[in-house]
């Protein structure tokens, strides 16, 4: 597994990351440095986020990791927090990162939209309806048709998080199309907004920590947005109305500052670039979906939230709507020479070879073959 770790406690080493990857109880606080391990040999990397320190993308994705960090590196690399806008705002990761304000942090292409294309493409209507499998897919394609885009604002991708499929919360019901006409309706930047300007909405693009005083008064009036930050924004005091439709999710990529990534000791390199294929599945497996995604939809729906599904007759009329947006997007790209079908068929290729596989399946796989190229190491 591991270079660093002997081959005699590859197995052991295994099972303990597939039982922290099966993890979904909030993990014990955060283990500081070992006794054992002198400062000298020790290296810090700050961790930095918008979120407060009670998200799940903290307590499930964040501890856990640093604590499996500490462990495998026999605490020679510790992951030292950040929260609360602490270091930086939402809109802020890339800067934040390559300015040497932090090491580590989220890095939202929705929010930077202008710099990007190919990313963008993982956010395509119906293309993923797992996170967990978003979060691989968009892995394993990043070295050959993403990593030179992504690299070009000046930091290593760490990790790719992905959202379970996005849904609308407003204050009317919401039952076809007709209904979304002119819909004021929070939404990501990127294709998601593409995606409601086609099915005749108004999108607004909100950053998520502003998206409850919008809400609240009146400048929107839907949102659209995974179950499980609707209910950390607690946004079903204010609407009454959930319509689960599944149209896309967001891959959530991560960052890292390259000074501080190459300067570490060749043997943590690998070690944490390792890891950091863990990472992916932590907030996907543990935030995004499994029982914290069955908690967010029954705290929507105490809250008195009716929550209603679309017919199929009416999520085909969603779908052949849509149709064309894929399309013109895939020749706006093709016309600036990138190779956007190629990526787009690529992704729907291996969604569906690992739809079927289970959440024990996919850590094997990033165990046993960690995806190499993210970063030259």
């Amino acid at each position: 597994m591991l270079s660093e770790i002997k081959k005699d406690k590859t197995k052991e080493t295994r099972r303990n990351l597939l039982i922290a990857l099966a993890s979904i109880g909030i993990i014990s606080p955060f283990i500081h440095k070992k006794k054992s391990t002198s400062n000298l040999d020790q290296v810090v990397l700050r961790y930095s986020t918008h979120v407060p320190s009670s998200h799940g993308l903290y307590t499930k994705a964040f501890l856990p990791f640093a604590q499996l960090v500490e462990k495998e590196t026999q605490g020679k690399l510790l992951l030292k927090p950040y929260t609360d806008k602490l270091l930086h705002g939402p809109n802020n990761g890339f800067k934040a990162a390559v300015s040497g304000i932090t090491d580590y942090t989220h890095s939202y292409i929705t929010y930077s939209p202008g710099s990007f294309k190919l990313l963008h493409l993982s956010q395509l209507p119906f293309l993923f309806n797992k996170p967990q499998v978003a979060s691989l897919v968009v892995e394993e394609l990043y070295p050959k048709y993403l990593k030179e885009e992504f690299e070009k604002m000046g930091v290593y991708l760490a990790h790719c998080d992905a959202t379970s499929p996005y849904n609308i919360i407003s204050r009317r019901p919401i039952a076809s199309l007709d209904d979304l006409q002119g819909l004021k309706i929070r939404v990501t930047s990127g294709i998601t907004a593409d995606i409601y300007r086609q099915l005749g909405a108004t999108p607004v693009a909100i950053a998520a920590a502003e998206i409850y005083p919008a809400f609240q008064q009146g400048v929107i009036d839907s949102v659209s947005l995974a179950p499980n930050d609707i209910a950390s924004y607690r946004l079903y005091e204010i609407g009454k109305h959930y319509l689960k439709v599944n149209l896309n999710l967001v891959v959530l990529h991560y960052c890292l500052n390259k000074n501080a990534f190459n300067s570490l000791p060749n043997n943590l390199k690998k070690t944490f670039y390792n890891l950091l294929r863990v990472r992916s599945q932590y907030a996907s497996q543990n935030v995004y979906s499994g029982q914290n995604y069955d908690n967010a939809l029954i705290a929507i729906k105490n809250a008195g939230v009716n929550i209603t599904n679309l017919s199929d007759k009416e999520l085909n009329r969603w779908k052949k709507k849509l149709a064309p947006l894929k399309e013109n997007i895939l020749k706006k790209y093709e016309s600036d020479g990138l190779p956007a079908r190629a990526l787009v068929q690529n992704m729907e290729s291996l969604s569906n070879k690992y739809n079927s596989w289970t959440n024990e399946k996919i850590n094997s796989l990033i165990l046993n073959s960690p995806i190499q190229g993210i970063i030259d190491l």
